[in-house]
Parts: C-alpha cells; structure tokens; sequence
C-alpha cells in the first residue's frame, strides 16, 4: 500500500488527484496542505482526511511514502526540493520549475534523494494520444513533415475571481507555461525528437501571456506550428501530416482520426481501426461524465507503478526540463523578436 500525501488542494486537486488518490486501489491517501483555509475545507469535505496549512507538516510525517505536488506553478522549486529532502517518491505537475537553473536544481536534488519520480504530463497516456503513438510507432503516417496544434483554455472570469498567481508569469501563469508546455511534450514524445529553433509572439490582453504563437522545427526537419490561448473558444488538438494521410488527436474525442487518400475519386476518407479497449471504456465513461478526462487518473497509476517497480516509460524530469527549456526559448524569441535556437540535448536555450 503506498501512502501518499498531497500537497496543494485547489481546483485541480479537487476535482482530480484527491477524489482519484482516495479510490485508487493499492493507494491509501494520508493528508493533504494548502495554505489556503477554504481549500483546505473544501478538500477535508471532499476526502474527509487531514489537512495542514504547511507542506512541511506533510513531508515530515513518516506514514507518507510519495507525495503529489500540485500547487502554483511557482511554488514548484521549493516544494520539490524539500519532498525530495524528506527522500518521498516525487509527482510533480507541470512545468518543473520557472527557470532552467531551478529545474536542474531539481533534477540534481533527486540524483541525490535516490527516490522515484515523475513530471505530471498525463497528456502522454490519454487513450486518444496513446492510439496516434502506436500508429505513428507502426510507420502509418510514413514521413512526417508538419504538425499543427491548438490548446486553448477560455479563462471567463472577473479579476477577483481568476486565481491570483495565473494573472502573472512570474508567478507561473501564461498560456506558455500552462498550455504549451504540455503540447511541447507531446511533439517531442510522439516524433521521438527535440526542438532545434523556435520563435513565438505572445500577447498580454487581459492578464500576462494569456495569448501565444509559437513556430517551432524539429532537429529531424517536421515543421511545427501551434496557438495557444487563454481568450479563445475550448480546443485542444493536434494534427500531424505524413506521407501516408493526417492523423488528428483531439482530446474531446474517444479515439484518434487517421485520414488517407481515397481508394477511388479524389479526396480522403477516415482509415477505420479496430477499437482499443482504453478508447472505449472513455466513451463509455462520457456517457455518464461528459466532461471526464481518463488521463489523470492514468497518469497517477503510473506512479503508483513506477513506485511499485511495475512500470516504466513515464515522463521524467528531464521531460519536463526540456519542455520548459522550449517555453523560455520562446519566450526568449518573444522579447527579442527573432527565432531562438535551443541545445544538442534540447535542455539549454541560446539566442
């Protein structure tokens, strides 16, 4: 049984790690902290477990094995590296950190703590981007040469009510830090390449970097051009382009659409594939929960197993230092106005 403990417990934590965390099998969830008195009210009534106002408080106790870190993206670095100091088994959501020096921090300070850890990209094992991996694994799309994208969260709310460290970059909000970067993840892990150049504008219209467009190539030559937003209407897809047809990968849909050429006329038609167990049971669940998301929860049983010894090819630390290497680039290229290349290892920017 691992003993878990986690740490933030606001609107993500809520609705995902905490309910997910206390009715997964093989897990038993201890506590939760926030700082935040109604969050730790709301999640108390929600899991009915205990809850601290400091994260220290948690990473001190010895019945917790592992812990969740899901609080402000800016907090990241500290929090990291004092659950690592108390040797847990390490989830971290997204980014890493906000800087490229803190996220080597990091990965130094868990060579050091010897635990297991793991960077919260649930995008990877989302039953729709799992299918298109496989199709692209299979040589299906043969040669790829481009990839368009769009993730877009519309933030409708009034000042007071959007959280307070989102209206600000240097607090960990931005649709970069928010949105690309799980996009960023997913052109690496399903071409199995790194980013050589990127360039990007960003806009501020109503809290920073709400707004974004990003150019990137990839060091194997497939052209990559995406929009990331937090003023636009709910999307969040991905479209690749091969030799052999489009395949797009949308996270509203139960199951990947692979487009090829017509076998008569002109035109294409979607390439029919036997249905993946994964993708139905999805559809299935929408049935009842149309807004249900399977990939937290999959995401956190792969800790669990990664912990357990029972799985491996989760997304890594150094996955999430070379996705938020890509942000600042762009950032970088944002600001001065010009493309950005990025490092042989993907993990270093330079103008």
């Amino acid at each position: 049984m691992l003993r878990v403990g986690v740490v933030g417990c606001g609107t993500i934590a809520y609705w995902a790690h905490l309910p997910i965390l206390a009715q997964m099998g093989g897990v038993e969830l201890v506590a939760g902290s926030d700082p935040d008195p109604r969050a730790r009210a709301a999640a108390s009534r929600r899991v009915h477990r205990p809850m601290f106002e400091r994260a220290e408080e948690l990473f001190a106790r010895r019945d917790i094995d592992a812990v969740v870190i899901a609080a402000p993206s800016h907090l990241h670095y500290q929090l990291a590296l004092e659950a690592l100091a108390a040797r847990k088994h390490l989830y971290l959501e997204k980014p890493l950190a906000d800087s490229l020096e803190d996220g080597q921090r990091i990965l130094a300070a868990a060579s050091d703590a010897r635990v297991v850890t793991m960077i919260g990209f649930n995008r990877r094992v989302h039953p729709v981007v799992e299918q298109a991996r496989a199709l692209i694994k299979a040589g299906r799309l043969g040669k790829i040469y481009a990839i368009q994208s769009v993730a877009s969260e519309p933030y409708n709310y009034t000042p007071t009510q959007m959280p307070e460290w989102r209206k600000h970059r240097a607090r960990g909000g931005g649709v970069m830090l928010e949105l690309a970067s799980h996009h960023i993840d997913l052109m690496r892990w399903l071409l199995d390449d790194e980013v050589a150049t990127v360039e990007a504008r960003i806009d501020s219209i109503v809290f920073d970097a709400d707004l974004a467009w990003m150019r990137a190539s990839m060091r194997r030559g497939v052209e990559v051009s995406s929009l990331f937003s937090f003023r636009t209407g709910l999307a969040d897809w991905v479209e690749i382009f091969g030799e052999g047809g489009s395949l797009t990968i949308d996270r509203s849909r139960p199951w990947a659409e692979f487009r090829i050429k017509r076998r008569m006329g002109y035109g294409t038609r979607r390439y029919r594939m036997m249905p993946r167990i994964a993708n139905l049971h999805w559809r299935l669940m929408r049935l009842a929960r149309p807004s249900f998301d399977p990939s937290r929860r999959r995401a956190l049983e792969l800790f669990v197993n990664l912990v357990n010894g029972t799985a491996h090819d989760a997304p890594t630390l150094i996955d999430g230092l070379r996705s938020l290497a890509v942000v600042l680039a762009a950032e970088q290229s944002a600001r001065v106005g010009q493309p950005v290349s990025l490092d042989g290892d993907g993990a270093c920017a330079s103008s």
